[in-house]
């Protein structure tokens, strides 16, 4: 059973701070030397998913991942994901909800305070989970929209919503920024010293397919869009365990796709210390075993997404005897 394993935001970008491109995990480090390496271009792990169930671009990340956190529903979806907006001199930048800590209480008196306002213009919006949030649009309303991983720490000046008349996009934004902003909840939050949910961040839109079709007979992953795609697919899904001996029970000639995501909540916060933490537990736990997996699946892959290109790296049973071929820091192959 050949094995797959995508691991989003390891791979250190070239303005990363130095302790991210100067640490060294030695045990995958070892993989990499002794596995058998293709480049493909630069993408986001989420393209690379997309991608991979031969989804249309733009994808609809939105509906998709809905029917990971909850069920498939009807209609046209967008993400509605709550945020924070920070002015800074002449700009104004994003930050997304890995920054909020949103609680279950504050995700929904929210919601309620969207709905209240945009419930004429025919939105519906829910939040299955606190720091997710979602809009059903009108099929012959729905704006061009920025991906939120292409958006954050960025000013959001000409990444606004694009067309999608008869309604204003970016009129919209501006009137949730206000009601968000001046909601009690948000109140409280600054009192507490916590960065106010003062807007929603809309992309990701487009209408859940009928049917997907992976090249994977099993999906382990807690990410949403992973989780959707398994159920869209009919795929069996299974929850990430803590190890990679948690995969013991898989079993048979199926395909088995792993997501490890570790690493994405802390990237986006600027959390360096628990990104190098968690790399290193990933090392440990996964990438260190990797090996003895690969004689045991057959093949195992490492996919590692970055901008500067997508690292995918195939080990086999017979590359444990590529002893001599020296270890590079991950900074290397970024």
């Amino acid at each position: 059973m050949p094995l797959t394993l995508l691991v989003p935001d390891l791979l250190p970008p070239a303005d990363a701070p130095p302790a991210m491109r100067e640490v060294r995990l030695r045990a995958l480090e070892k993989g990499l030397a002794r596995a058998d390496i293709t480049r493909l271009p630069g993408r986001e792990a989420l393209t690379w998913l997309a991608e991979a169930a031969g989804l249309p671009a733009p994808a609809p990340y939105a509906a998709i991942a809905l029917a990971g956190d909850d069920a498939p529903r009807e209609g046209v979806w967008m993400r509605a994901d709550p945020v924070h907006l920070r002015i800074d001199r002449d700009l104004v930048a994003l930050h997304d909800a890995s920054n909020l800590d949103v609680g279950p209480e504050e995700a929904q008196v929210l919601v309620a305070a969207l709905q209240a306002l945009f419930r004429d213009d025919g939105l519906a919006f829910v939040a299955p989970v606190p720091d997710r949030w979602y809009v059903r649009v009108p099929p012959g309303a729905v704006p061009e929209t920025t991906p939120l991983h292409a958006a954050a720490g960025r000013d959001i000046f000409g990444l606004l919503p694009r067309g999608g008349a008869p309604l204003n996009w970016r009129s919209m934004m501006t009137e949730a920024q206000m009601v968000l902003s001046g909601h009690e909840a948000s109140a409280r939050r600054e009192a507490a010293g916590l960065p106010a949910i003062n807007s929603v961040w809309f992309w990701g839109e487009g209408a859940a397919p009928a049917r997907v079709t992976l090249p994977f007979d099993t999906v382990v992953a807690n990410e949403s869009f992973a989780r959707g795609l398994a159920k869209l697919a009919g795929a069996t899904h299974v929850p990430l365990p803590a190890a990679l001996s948690g995969l013991d029970a898989l079993k048979g000639e199926a395909e088995a796709l792993v997501v490890l995501d570790d690493l994405t909540r802390p990237f986006r916060r600027g959390d360096i210390e628990a990104w190098l933490a968690a790399a290193r537990c990933l090392d440990e736990r996964w990438f260190g075993p990797a090996q003895d997996a690969a004689s045991r699946f057959g093949t195992l892959r490492l996919v590692l997404p970055g901008e500067g290109g997508t690292v995918v790296a195939a080990l086999k049973p017979s590359s444990r005897w590529r002893l001599l071929r020296p270890r590079k820091p991950i900074s290397f192959h970024a």
